[in-house]
């Protein structure tokens, strides 16, 4: 997989923040999309997202809040 550089990707915390969805759904649609991946920094791990990914996942969670 290519490098995406840290400039490119953004941590679910604030991907969460971004999207005004809680932690716990943004996990939630994070796992039935298929969207993120997961990236270990020593003995932590957390899912990190794409800018695109996160526009999948805006568009998914307008679409289920109608």
């Amino acid at each position: 997989m290519a490098d995406l550089g840290t400039k490119n990707i953004i941590d679910e915390y604030k991907a969460a923040a971004l999207l005004g969805l809680t932690l716990p759904e943004l996990r939630w649609f994070s796992r039935v999309l298929g969207l993120g991946h997961k990236e270990e920094s020593g003995s932590t791990a957390q899912t990190v997202f794409t800018y695109e990914e996160l526009k999948r996942l805006s568009s998914e969670a307008a679409a289920s809040a109608k």
